[in-house]
């Protein structure tokens, strides 16, 4: 991949590579250097028929799940939140987080025929390595919910002595592609949007086929938090977007909420 992180973050080029609805306002705002773009839009006030994004060169506090930090580097890699409001219930967004990992898997095969895998419920790999991550947060406004998409996405980071997992980056599993970040951030920004009203009106089952193809747990061995004396193996997907596991050999349902999980080695 060649290195282009001298195409900085330029809000021009991301409106331009847009390819949304035209009666969409998108709001979009660069920052240098931010504590959280997903904190940033939590508190930044959203209206309806509204995109709010935030992105940034580099965060102080960049938030992974569970509490845990998502390390930013500077200039190096992908720190996206999307905010809007949705005239919904929380619970009626069964399956979302696995929804947004898809748009992201159709936007990096679209534009680079890159075919990432997804881990149940909001990590994306490659080679069977995690290169990005989801983070959804919501709140209630008004009797509206106010949700952000937070999207981290490692893509020239080429070192990190912090993280303490197995990972990998876009550079170091494709070093020949030239990735242009404005371009990727637009395409994902409106494979979301092209596809977010489709994903309120039929829900998660519309996308479980294509989720199926991509899931890198099926059939797999799995340390499960809620099980961790359990022999356990993922297995498929539920329309509702919940997870089959065989648990000492009885099968059971868990949501993204009640477990978190590894694979296996």
């Amino acid at each position: 991949m060649k290195d282009v992180n001298q195409n900085k973050l330029n809000s021009e080029n991301i409106h331009s590579f847009l390819n949304i609805d035209k009666n969409l306002k998108v709001n979009l705002e660069i920052f240098d250097q931010i504590d959280s773009t997903n904190s940033y839009l939590l508190n930044k006030k959203q209206a309806v028929n509204e995109l709010n994004v935030c992105i940034a060169e580099m965060q102080t506090k960049g938030k992974g799940r569970s509490g845990k930090i998502w390390e930013s580097p500077k200039e190096k890699n992908i720190y996206l939140s999307i905010g809007s409001v949705l005239d919904k219930e929380i619970s009626e967004l069964d399956g979302f987080s696995i929804f947004i990992a898809l748009m992201i898997c159709d936007a990096l095969k679209d534009l680079y025929k890159i075919k990432a895998k997804i881990k149940w419920p909001n990590d994306l790999y490659l080679e069977n390595k995690k290169f990005g991550g989801i983070l959804i947060e919501t709140k209630m406004v008004n009797k509206k919910l106010s949700i952000v998409i937070g999207i981290g996405l490692n893509i020239f980071m080429k070192t990190n002595e912090f993280i303490n997992q197995e990972w990998t980056s876009l550079y170091i599993e494709k070093p020949f592609l030239e990735i242009d970040r404005n371009i990727l951030i637009s395409k994902i920004i409106s494979e979301i949007s092209n596809n977010l009203n489709y994903f309120l009106e039929k829900g998660f089952k519309a996308f479980k086929k294509d989720f199926d193809k991509r899931n890198i747990l099926k059939n797999k061995k799995v340390l499960v938090s809620n099980f961790s004396s359990s022999d356990c193996t993922a297995l498929d997907v539920n329309e509702d977007g919940s997870l089959n596991l065989l648990v000492d050999n009885l099968k059971q349902k868990v949501t993204s909420g009640e477990v978190s999980l590894k694979i296996q080695k």
